[in-house]
């Protein structure tokens, strides 16, 4: 099993503290925090794998803290509640949060939760790093195909020469094909 590093925050002493134990009796690492404020401090600072939170925190409620981990993109987030009801969900929803855990909190379901959530989270950030890779390989791309266009017009080349046109200036200088494409893009004020 892993140890992993969670941010506690819930204003009940006595359900933070049962959740603490449980918490720590698996191995996990947990911080603690009373309210909404302290909570968003301790994650800035630690970085944690997980957040879990209580909805109705003083100064900063859980909805607030949810929306703000996500947005600095910290960890994902575990809200507690007491009550399930509809606009709950849609607030969730709407702030990114991970998943919910119903008040009191079940043992069993809080491991379950917790290692489901941290599970699914590092596929969530995996993608999400695939995705911006893609991105800019595609934008380099972009760039390559509109360079070879400007080397094609202006040379009168076909597709193929004018790629290895540039294909040898990036070997010869030891530059990658993106930064040549630029190069030819400034020099044609693109």
């Amino acid at each position: 099993m892993s140890q992993w590093r969670i941010v506690l925050a819930d204003s009940s002493d006595l359900s933070r503290q049962f959740i603490k134990n449980v918490l720590l009796a698996n191995g996990h690492l947990v911080y603690e925090a009373r309210d909404g404020g302290s909570a968003i401090r301790l994650c800035r600072a630690l970085a944690p794998d997980l957040v879990i939170a209580d909805l109705n925190l003083a100064n900063i409620n859980g909805y607030e803290v949810g929306r703000i981990i996500n947005e600095d993109d910290i960890a994902p987030v575990i809200l507690m509640t007491s009550t399930l009801q509809r606009d709950f969900l849609d607030e969730i929803r709407k702030y990114s949060v991970f998943s919910y855990l119903l008040k009191p909190v079940d043992r069993g379901v809080l491991l379950s939760t917790v290692e489901f959530v941290i599970e699914n989270y590092k596929k969530f950030r995996n993608m999400k790093e695939e995705i911006q890779k893609l991105k800019h390989e595609l934008e380099a791309r972009k760039k390559i195909e509109k360079a070879k266009g400007y080397i094609m017009k202006a040379k009168g080349l076909s597709e193929d020469e004018a790629y290895k046109i540039m294909r040898k200036m990036s070997m010869d200088l030891s530059i990658p094909m993106e930064i040549i494409a630029e190069m030819i893009l400034q020099e044609y004020k693109e």
